[in-house]
C-alpha cells in the first residue's frame, strides 16, 4: 500500500508557528508603553525567532534532497542532499 505524502510537515508547522510567534511580538510591542516604539530587544528576539524558523525550512529542504549553502563572510557552510555535506571555513 502506497503511503500518501503528507504536505503539513512537523518542519512546516514549526517554522509557520514560529513566524506567527516573531509577527505577534512585533505587532504587540506597538501597543506596550511606551507606545509605538519597537525596542531593540523585541528586534533581537524576533531575529532569533526568525532563524529558527529558517533553520526548519533548510531542515525540511535537505530532506527533500535538495542542497543547502550558506555563506558569511569568509565562512561557506555548503549541505547536500546525498548525506555528505561539508564545511568549509
Amino acid at each position: 500500500m502506497k503511503q500518501k505524502s503528507n504536505p503539513c510537515t512537523k518542519a512546516k508547522i514549526a517554522s509557520a508557528v514560529l513566524s506567527v510567534i516573531a509577527v505577534a511580538l512585533i505587532i504587540g510591542s506597538f501597543f506596550v508603553p511606551p507606545t509605538g516604539v519597537v525596542d531593540s530587544s523585541v528586534l533581537a528576539a524576533v531575529g532569533e525567532i526568525f532563524a529558527f524558523a529558517a533553520l526548519f525550512a533548510v531542515w525540511e529542504a535537505i530532506d527533500k534532497g535538495f542542497d543547502a549553502k550558506v555563506t558569511h563572510g569568509n565562512t561557506t557552510i555548503s549541505l547536500d542532499g546525498d548525506g555528505d555535506g561539508e564545511i568549509n571555513a
